[in-house]
């Protein structure tokens, strides 16, 4: 178990820093809020875009993302899963405590996707006003990283941002 535990924490870093290179590019962080615009339209359901936030100052637990790592549940879940009992009322509790659909809680997303929005917009303003080379620009693009960090996308977006950002270098390479 150890050795699984270590080797999901080097995915889940891995992840991360993944994450916070894909945030630096604006398209990326457009292509989530419009996913979020669409399960406001009613046209996605939110636990198709994420599955949850990490608690940024909780930076050491096991928070996983797209790849998630079947062991560490099981870890967390082999007792519960030996007694019928205590089974049933993890999944009452579970039930009471998301909604409907068993994914992230909408207040909860309302305001962490408000909170990505508007550093989005902070960080776009300093990329046309000063550049990306500015020290604001910089910042603004580390505080929007930060912030794109706590969300933990589903495995499909995930790879949608990662394709993304792929294609554009593709495009970027053919250019040179």
């Amino acid at each position: 178990r150890e050795g699984e535990i270590d080797i999901a924490k080097r995915i889940e870093d891995g992840i991360n820093q993944v994450q916070s290179s894909v945030a630096e590019y604006p398209e990326a962080i457009t292509y989530l809020l419009q996913q979020y615009d669409k399960y406001e339209a009613e046209q996605l359901r939110l636990s198709d875009i994420i599955s949850g936030f990490i608690d940024p100052n909780e930076v050491d637990d096991m928070a996983p993302t797209a790849t998630h790592i079947g062991s560490e549940l099981s870890e967390d879940d082999l007792p519960d899963e030996d007694e019928d009992e205590d089974e049933d009322e993890d999944e009452d509790g579970d039930n009471s405590d998301d909604d409907g659909d068993g994914g992230p809680d909408p207040e909860v997303a309302r305001e962490k996707f408000g909170e990505l929005r508007a550093q989005y917009e902070v960080t776009r303003l300093s990329i046309q006003k000063n550049g990306r080379a500015h020290d604001d620009t910089q910042n603004a693009i580390a505080q929007l990283a930060d912030v794109f960090r706590q969300f933990r996308l589903m495995p499909k977006q995930f790879d949608r941002l990662v394709n993304n950002m792929r294609e554009m270098m593709e495009r970027v390479r053919v250019q040179e």
